[in-house]
């Protein structure tokens, strides 16, 4: 499966939310694996606000 430069861009994106998400978990001590998972499900907000909005030009539903 080949991805487009649209969704390696909303790929990269989450990936970056995510890391930052699991990085706070993580800095305040708690290592537990469901608050884990937690951050890395609310990571998938920022790309999916971005996708939402039809002016994104790098992976918005206009673009």
């Amino acid at each position: 499966m080949k991805l487009s430069k649209q969704q390696t861009a909303a790929l990269a994106s989450y990936a970056r939310s995510a890391v930052g998400a699991i990085a706070a978990v993580v800095a305040t001590g708690n290592y537990s694996p469901e608050d884990l998972a937690k951050a890395a499900v609310a990571a998938l907000l920022p790309p999916l606000i971005r996708w939402a909005n039809p002016k994104d030009p790098s992976f918005g539903r206009g673009a």
